[in-house]
């Protein structure tokens, strides 16, 4: 994605710190929010998929992010009040973490990728 609506940070905080990373933890600590116009659609999705994401005020209209059980489950749980590590913490297996976690955070950088998301880093901790 080369477009977004807009990426505000604030002007007191270090710059280091108003970066949305995915590259260490920090992902964990932020919160999640839906863009309001994102579209849900369950039936007559590609093989595999749960449902398709679409956000129909983006500049490519045509541009479809499908989702799987799992994947569906974290979309729902964005609540706009808990952080990812609330709630994915909360429904990944036992074992083995690590590669779920990153299956996670693949997930999240994706959503955020194709303007399904906007993230309130606010809390983060450095």
């Amino acid at each position: 994605m080369v477009r977004h609506s807009v990426i505000a940070y604030r002007d007191d905080d270090p710059v280091a710190t108003q970066r949305i990373r995915f590259a260490d933890d920090t992902w964990l600590d932020y919160v999640p929010l839906r863009m309001p116009d994102t579209i849900c659609v369950q039936n007559n999705v590609p093989a595999g998929a749960a449902a398709v994401l679409i956000n129909p005020t983006h500049a490519y209209r045509d541009l479809i992010m499908p989702i799987d059980a799992a994947e569906k489950g974290w979309f729902d749980a964005i609540d706009g009040i808990r952080s990812i590590g609330d709630f994915v913490k909360g429904t990944l297996p036992s074992a083995p973490a690590g590669a779920q976690l990153d299956v996670a955070r693949a997930f999240f950088e994706k959503l955020w990728h194709y303007d399904q998301i906007v993230f309130d880093a606010s809390q983060c901790r450095a």
